[in-house]
């Protein structure tokens, strides 16, 4: 007994029954378990996180109006960003995402909470205080933001570059959120 090829379509008795049987098992539905093509774990893996990524851009492409200052500070959804976080403690995490999303203790957001009287830095009572504010424009915390954030002013696209880590450290400097 053995493999032995025989040419194609040269009527060998055989060969036609196979071709035959074939055709026949062809137009039949697939009977077995699914999936009836083996995909990998790892394309599967793949597949769905591609799909998770766009799922999050496109929410984030959505978030409305009231995220403005979020979405200036934030370049987007990152997995590297998430890591990072998850690697502070509570406290850490805490204020750099408060920080970040605008939803802190600062005065300007417990002013409009309604908790607060009045919603002036604290710092420089110049301007209301805001994560912008803090971050950015704070001429009273301008030497703590030049040592931990690298530059005395900064726009608040620049927040985006800066690590999560050095956010963290100038948070703790400033006494702030």
């Amino acid at each position: 007994m053995g493999l032995y090829w025989v040419p194609g379509h040269a009527g060998i008795r055989g060969n036609e029954i196979a071709v035959e049987l074939a055709r026949g098992g062809s137009i039949l539905g697939f009977l077995g378990p699914e999936p009836a093509l083996g995909v990998s774990r790892r394309d599967i893996q793949n597949k769905l996180n591609r799909w998770l990524v766009n799922q999050r851009w496109e929410r984030w492409r959505s978030l409305g109006d009231t995220q403005r200052q979020a979405r200036e500070l934030i370049s987007g959804p990152s997995l590297g960003a998430k890591i990072n976080v998850m690697s502070f403690n509570r406290t850490q995490s805490r204020a750099v995402i408060g920080l970040l999303t605008v939803h802190n203790t600062l005065r300007r957001h417990v002013y409009l909470l309604g908790l607060q009287d009045c919603p002036m830095c604290r710092k420089c009572g110049v301007m209301e205080e805001t994560s912008d504010h803090i971050l950015c424009e704070s001429d009273a915390l301008a030497s703590l933001r030049h040592a931990y954030l690298g530059s005395f002013f900064l726009e608040p696209k620049d927040i985006q570059s800066i690590s999560l880590g050095a956010i963290c450290s100038f948070s703790k400097a400033s006494g702030l959120p």
